[in-house]
């Protein structure tokens, strides 16, 4: 009875801090019924209360993030390792190929492929103001758009999510769109950040829908993240190239 009287005297916050343990753990990515698209709701307004940095946000905010210099750290040594992952699974599985980087904010992975380049490149972010940074730095293309509502015209050997999937408001639904796009014997990678709870209940879930082809965790002082390269469930391990 004891547990029960605590249990009574917790605050709004406490209990919603269990549930979201309970959704992400189970609910987020099973069918939608009414029920669990009320949990992930009132989960998610949680979550954009607390200013959370792992869950989807508006563009404007995106915006007036990346003109204050909030996300200024990505070109820090700090995430060097992680940039270099994701540019050595490129470089190894897929030399020279067509790559496609959603959620590309600066331009920063298109700037780490050089010198031995890609085929072909293209770098979409949500981010006028990003977009416009990658654009004065050169090459690309890359558009102003949102990952969302973006549709691919092109077919790409790689298509790369890097750090992104957290904030798209339907991510399982968004990289099943996108994979239509990849070319055949193509591949996907996905960085993701484990301290996120919503990260790894992403990750789960596309380990559940695709064939996991390698993963590599790399850390940095106390930060650490997944690299994650995806085959669509029907193929097997590509040659090089």
């Amino acid at each position: 009875m004891t547990l029960v009287r605590r249990a009574w005297r917790w605050s709004a916050d406490q209990w919603v801090r269990v549930v979201r343990v309970l959704y992400y753990q189970f609910f987020f990515d099973a069918p939608r019924v009414s029920s669990s698209n009320r949990l992930a709701a009132r989960v998610e307004a949680w979550e954009r209360q607390q200013g959370r940095g792992d869950v989807p946000i508006s563009k404007a905010l995106w915006e007036q993030q990346y003109r204050t210099g909030h996300w200024d750290f990505l070109r820090t040594l700090g995430e060097l390792g992680r940039f270099s992952l994701v540019v050595g699974y490129i470089h190894e599985l897929k030399p020279q190929a067509a790559v496609l980087d959603v959620g590309c904010g600066e331009g920063l992975l298109f700037q780490r492929l050089q010198p031995r380049g890609c085929a072909r490149y293209l770098g979409l972010d949500i981010s006028a103001a990003a977009v416009a940074r990658a654009c004065e730095a050169g090459g690309g293309p890359f558009i102003c758009a949102d990952a969302e509502e973006y549709v691919p015209t092109d077919t790409y050997d790689v298509i790369v999510f890097n750090e992104s999937l957290y904030y798209l408001n339907k991510p399982l639904e968004t990289v099943d769109r996108y994979l239509t796009r990849l070319a055949q014997r193509g591949i996907m990678i996905v960085s993701t950040f484990p301290a996120s709870r919503r990260g790894r209940s992403i990750l789960r879930a596309l380990k559940r829908s695709y064939t996991l082809l390698d993963e590599t965790r790399i850390s940095h002082a106390s930060e650490s993240w997944i690299c994650s390269v995806f085959l669509p469930s029907s193929e097997v391990m590509p040659p090089k190239g």
